[in-house]
């Protein structure tokens, strides 16, 4: 069991344990909480002196690129849901003019504030 372990990029002293944990399989470790932070060591930076800590993006057979399939029919039971942008449009223009229209709400916005 190997006892004291060295930094290979800055030389500081490290424990086994840490070695072992964080180290590769020859309990060598790459970087340290001297010479770099928590979370790039926990992604991997000690392990190797090429691994920088940034998270690996593709991981070779379980981050495979999957086709998308799109399933059209004919006949969507959702059309009655379904509004258009014309028809938001002319929802908002009236309800800006109701609003408009209606003062009730900013006398007691003002009532409020003078308060």
């Amino acid at each position: 069991m190997v006892s004291a372990v060295t930094c290979q990029s800055c030389g500081a002293h490290v424990d086994a344990q840490y070695a072992r944990v964080f180290g590769n399989d020859d309990d060598e470790v790459h970087a340290c909480r001297n010479c770099s932070t928590q979370g790039a060591i926990a992604n991997g930076a000690a392990v190797d002196a090429d691994r920088d800590g940034t998270p690996l993006v593709h991981r070779p057979d379980l981050d495979e690129p999957v086709e998308a399939v799109f399933h059209e029919t004919d006949s969507d039971p959702d059309t009655e849901d379904r509004v258009t942008l014309n028809e938001l449009r002319e929802r908002s223009a009236t309800t800006q003019a109701a609003s408009s229209t209606d003062n009730h709400d900013d006398e007691a916005f003002a009532a409020l504030v003078a308060e």
